[in-house]
């Protein structure tokens, strides 16, 4: 048997894991790249990138541009006979999208912080003074804690609204949302019924706990309650495999923060000392369709 990867994101160590359970089972592998999408098309022969792909199953993962030509792409393997795991990634034609995500969960009545989103930076004055200092603005579409920002003031806020406007980035990029003074940061990591925990760990003078910006992992007892909580969150997103982040107040209240539909793995490998790509390989070949 053989399975391809497709991707935008070749470099991903997680690609490099999923290659090697692939192999330990005795299947073929090969990884295909469509960071460059593009394609020829010749007397209604379609070559993409130059690739054929032929594979018994492909999984789709890391796809974060050409999301609706890849999807195209997708439903004609299909079509084709291709078992394909994809995570729902061909109905939600997006790999990251804070606010549609937002917005099922809490329309799902899913706990998450107090959020703000417009396409007009002069409305975040008021909002912020609605929300309370300090509050945190972030990119609506970069993932592993990057473009957040801790806004401890209105004037903090007005020099981060002046330098969006002098780099001409607009206000529809970014959403704001109340700081929750956390006792723990959890990163839960659904893979159908297994759920995984990792609390993670900030570095000195850091406000974000993310694994991939040097921040340290141990592992966490979930528990029933935030284990149901993570699962509903997942199952609300349409997603049947993803990292779902927990913020546990101080004060004791829990909320989801987030879901990440392309979670890495391999720091909840390094936390629970479990063969996580083996059970991820797993799911994606009993659930390929």
């Amino acid at each position: 048997m053989k399975i391809a990867l497709v991707t935008t994101l070749p470099s991903l160590i997680e690609n490099q894991r999923i290659k090697e359970e692939v192999l330990a089972l005795g299947y073929e592998f090969e990884l295909i790249d469509f960071s460059q999408f593009g394609f020829y098309i010749d007397d209604e022969e379609v070559d993409v990138d130059g690739v054929d792909i032929k594979a018994d199953i492909v999984i789709v993962r890391g796809i974060f541009n050409a999301i609706k030509p890849t999807s195209i792409i997708i439903n004609n393997l299909r079509k084709q006979g291709t078992k394909v795991f994809d995570n729902n990634l061909v109905e939600h034609k997006y790999s990251i999208d804070k606010i549609s995500d937002l917005l099922k969960l809490a329309l799902s009545k899913i706990p998450i912080p107090k959020t703000f989103y417009t396409r007009d930076f002069s409305e975040y004055f008021q909002a912020a003074s609605k929300i309370g200092y300090p509050v945190v603005v972030k990119s609506v579409r970069a993932g592993k804690g990057f473009a957040v920002f801790k806004l401890d003031s209105e004037e903090a806020l007005k020099e981060f609204v002046d330098n969006q406007i002098s780099e001409e980035k607009e206000a529809k990029s970014f959403l704001m949302q109340e700081f929750i003074d956390y006792e723990h940061d959890l990163r839960c990591l659904v893979i159908g019924e297994d759920v995984f925990t990792m609390k993670r760990i900030p570095g000195e003078g850091e406000f974000r706990a993310n694994f991939s910006l040097g921040g340290s992992v141990e592992l966490f007892d979930l528990s029933s309650e935030d284990r149901k909580l993570a699962s509903e969150a997942l199952n609300t997103v349409d997603m049947s495999v993803g990292g779902v982040d927990i913020l546990i107040s101080k004060d004791g209240k829990h909320y989801i923060l987030e879901v990440n539909h392309t979670a890495g793995f391999v720091g909840m490998e390094k936390a629970t000392g479990k063969n996580i790509a083996k059970i991820w390989v797993a799911n994606a070949i009993k659930n390929a369709k």
